[in-house]
């Protein structure tokens, strides 16, 4: 069941079942347990809830509202003004931004069917406690009893929960009921023409007859939406959603690499299974080069889609339970380039600035809303490297040292940057990262390590053409071209006068022009 709350930012999961399932510590934290020892299973957000302070502030929080107002922070962020550390050692807790409380995600049990576990979620969710014998007592020795006439602090037990429940399930019955009614008889179409079908008729009539609100549209200068900024949008962090793949489609793109897309793939694999075994890792930083059609979108898709499901595994993801936040980001500079491999561009994931000149421009405001989503991210995939220029590289390094909270390269993030330095640079005048210049930061030239793919994967039917791309890749001006490449480009233009009169024409008379000249300056 879910929760509304109003403004909501992030989600979590509660478990409220006396025999919920556990996770166990990490092997590595298992060998330094003694055999005899019970601490053999993760602090979920109960576990953490009953090790809250015991001050009269956090004494008097139910488990729902610890859940809605508070998240557990690791590492750097745990060391912040606002972390407040837990009992017994049972880590760090952080409020909320104010006005953006979590929805709380939890089992639903029927209460005819079974009313201890009922009416135990409403005790364990709405009642102040630090363990499940706080609420029962010897006159009340069922949850049900409790709730109905039990007694703590001199208050009854029901009018409290009641109160805490209406906070958080306001419209719960109500819900169920209509979730019911569709379930009978399935959702209306067209219910909008059923309930008002004059209303309808007159705003599709309106839509269909409006004036175009933009009748010099052609001579305005288009707009590039990966850098414009939208005057009427928020500061609300963009959904990062990974793409769904079907387990046959994921199972086909693992056995279509090859060889050198394979080690990559294994390497990056072998170090998500060490981040979840707490062997702790050094970060990577890879550089996968390679001409057009040798794999390598092939290859981020197979290695988005095994690290995100390894490093879901991490304590801190399952700490939470939630899915919207992602362990592996995906993204590009352009909007192209990152809707061709379903990921987000640098600037829209990280709210970077229109100007990239330096200073550096923080996210002031912004910063708990950005940590909330992309704190616990771990690996950062970018495509068409070429394209990137160093002052944006430079503040992607800054932007993560500032969520993290670390000073190490990137926030201490590992990259894995996907591209082809012959491609496309980077917009205007700027260098690209493999081109050395004074006086800029340089996060290029001295972590990354460089995987080519040279196999042709896309052409791998047609050799010829396939090497012919490859030898065009590396050519520079001042080579000549080979005379069986310049026949092999030719046979590609047809004059016009030889197409037939009813073919489709895709390309105008002036770019077949263009091409024949492209072709013979070559």
């Amino acid at each position: 069941m879910q929760l509304a709350t109003q403004k909501v930012l992030a989600k979590c999961g509660v478990q409220t079942d006396d025999n919920a399932v556990k996770m166990s510590l990490p092997m590595s934290r298992l060998k330094e347990v003694s055999p005899d020892s019970e601490q053999v299973w993760m602090s979920g957000l109960p576990e953490k809830y009953a090790e809250r302070p015991e001050t009269p502030e956090y004494e008097s929080l139910c488990l729902a509202d610890f859940a809605s107002q508070y998240r557990t922070v690791y590492r750097q962020q745990s060391k912040g003004k606002h972390a407040v550390p837990l009992l017994n050692d049972k880590g760090h807790i952080q409020k909320r931004t104010v006005g953006k409380p979590a929805i709380i995600r939890l089992a639903r049990f029927s209460k005819e069917k079974d009313p201890e576990r009922f009416y135990g979620r409403l005790l364990k969710l709405y009642f102040p406690h630090r363990s499940n014998d706080d609420l029962k007592s010897k006159e009340c020795p069922t949850y049900e009893q409790f709730y109905k006439c039990g007694h703590k602090w001199g208050y009854e037990v029901r009018p409290l929960v009641d109160a805490m429940k209406k906070k958080y399930e306001g419209h719960g019955k109500r819900i169920e009921k209509a979730l019911e009614k569709i379930q009978q008889e399935g959702l209306v179409v067209d219910a909008w023409n059923s309930f008002a079908p004059e209303v309808e008729v007159d705003r599709l009539e309106c839509i269909n007859q409006r004036e175009d609100i933009n009748p010099n549209e052609e001579n305005e200068m288009d707009n590039v939406p990966d850098f414009a900024v939208d005057r009427t949008s928020s500061m609300a962090v963009p959904a990062i959603e990974a793409p769904k793949l079907s387990p046959d489609f994921v199972r086909k793109l693992y056995r279509g690499l090859n060889e050198t897309q394979a080690s990559i793939f294994y390497t990056l694999r072998d170090w998500c299974l060490k981040r979840v075994w707490g062997h702790n890792p050094d970060q990577f930083f890879y550089f996968v080069s390679g001409g057009a059609g040798c794999g390598k979108s092939h290859a981020i898709k197979c290695i988005h889609e095994e690290a995100t499901k390894i490093l879901r595994q991490l304590p801190r993801f399952r700490d939470q339970g939630d899915k919207s936040t992602p362990a592996v980001l995906l993204t590009a500079c352009t909007g192209t380039a990152a809707f061709n491999i379903s990921g987000k561009t640098l600037h829209s994931m990280l709210k970077l600035p229109r100007s990239l000149k330096p200073p550096y421009l923080g996210l002031g405001n912004a910063l708990d809303k950005m940590s909330a989503i992309l704190s616990n991210a771990e690996i950062l995939i970018i495509d068409e490297i070429s394209m990137v220029s160093k002052e944006l590289f430079a503040y992607v390094h800054w932007r993560f040292q500032q969520i993290k909270g670390n000073k190490k390269p990137f926030g201490g993030m590992s990259v894995l940057a996907v591209g082809d330095f012959y491609q496309l640079p980077p917009f205007g005048k700027a260098k690209p990262l493999c081109v050395y210049e004074e006086g800029v930061l340089d996060v290029w030239k001295d972590n990354f390590q460089m995987v080519n793919l040279t196999q042709i994967m896309r052409q791998k039917d047609d050799l010829v053409f396939a090497e012919l791309l490859n030898r065009l890749r590396v050519k520079t001006k001042t080579d000549a071209l080979r005379d069986e490449d310049r026949a092999l480009l030719t046979q590609s233009v047809i004059n016009v006068k030889d197409c037939p009169l009813d073919a489709l024409h895709t390309v105008s008379l002036q770019q077949t022009k263009r091409l024949m000249s492209t072709i013979e300056k070559l």
